[in-house]
């Protein structure tokens, strides 16, 4: 699985990489002091790369449905 980059909403700076499921975390930026809040993705949106997964989904998917969050 893919993990998303978090960067600073002020500054871009990368804060962490991760894959945040039924959760919220708040991060405060070393670079600018900006403190930001980032949710997960609910656990029913999470996407099977397995080939014989009745859930498959493809990466442009997975792509498509971090922005639709966003």
């Amino acid at each position: 699985m893919l993990f998303q980059s978090y960067r600073c909403p002020s500054c871009a700076k990368l804060l962490f990489k991760g894959i945040l499921v039924d959760s919220e975390v708040e991060v405060k930026c070393r670079g600018c002091g900006t403190l930001a809040t980032f949710h997960g993705l609910p656990q029913e949106r999470l996407l099977c790369y397995k080939a014989e997964c009745a859930g498959r989904a493809t990466r442009t998917d997975a792509v498509k449905a971090r922005k639709d969050i966003a």
